[in-house]
């Protein structure tokens, strides 16, 4: 599965994608893992789940999406609809069945970011690196029992919501905070009050998100913006730009409690 890599997105990090991918597609221990998640259909590589759960080959020159494997048929939309249920089931505890997942929506996921670079600073590029970031905590998390059908676009449609939408909803000015305070170790000497104090403060935020908490808790570590990308597979712009969300929201909180 060759990535035509889009003009404007971030190509770094679909090479880095598009290299994993190879790694994975065709490794035996990968594959014995596969068979394991019960998708009901035969395979021998990892393009051949990915086709049958809806990935379209012989996408459009130029769309920015990656081609779908050699000689792979596609799936009726019901039986790739269901081959790609039973992978969101077994992305809830295996992060290989999570990638095969992500594989399945990049098409879609490049053309969104594409989309929404119009209207952001970073371009393409920084949409990309936050729709990828979203879309795959949305696939970890998805309620797959409240739906029966077209998750692929349920999925997309959620990893924008949560990528460009949400914290939009509320946020209306962005207060930016210099990049090495978040940086800082925590304090050993803090008090009991205090953590007691700020713990109010972050309970009172109620636009404060499960991701925006995850960010808190890593940098609550001690942890550097570099550690905390890692942490959470994204880039390190894209943790000082939610970094300063999370301050923004924090801040509001303080002054109304």
């Amino acid at each position: 599965m060759t990535s035509r890599l889009p003009f404007l997105v971030n190509r770094p990090l679909l090479a880095r994608l598009d290299r994993e991918w190879q790694v994975l597609n065709h490794r035996p221990a990968v594959l014995r893992r596969a068979r394991g998640w019960g998708l009901g259909v035969p395979f021998v590589s990892l393009d051949e789940v990915v086709a049958a759960a809806g990935y379209r080959s012989g996408t459009p020159a130029g769309s920015g999406t990656t081609a779908g494997p050699a000689g792979a048929t596609e799936q009726p939309a019901a039986a790739a609809n269901e081959v790609l249920r039973r992978l969101l089931l077994a992305a809830r505890t295996d992060d290989v069945a999570g990638r095969v997942v992500l594989q399945r929506l990049l098409p879609g996921v490049i053309a969104r970011a594409r989309r929404w670079g119009v209207h952001r600073v970073g371009g393409s590029s920084d949409a990309f690196d936050e729709l990828l970031s979203a879309t795959w905590m949305v696939i970890r998390e998805f309620p797959v029992e409240r739906r029966s059908h077209c998750f692929a676009a349920a999925l997309l449609r959620a990893g924008e919501y949560r990528a460009f939408e949400q914290a939009s909803r509320r946020l209306l000015v962005l207060e930016l905070t210099e990049p090495h305070l978040f940086d800082l170790s925590a304090q050993a000497e803090t008090t009991v009050d205090a953590v007691d104090e700020l713990a109010e403060v972050v309970a009172a935020a109620r636009s404060l998100t499960e991701h925006d908490l995850r960010l808190i808790e890593l940098f609550a570590q001690g942890r550097s913006s570099a550690e905390v990308a890692s942490a959470l597979s994204i880039s390190e712009r894209t943790v000082r730009y939610h970094r300063d969300l999370v301050v923004h929201r924090l801040r509001a909180a303080a002054l109304a409690a």
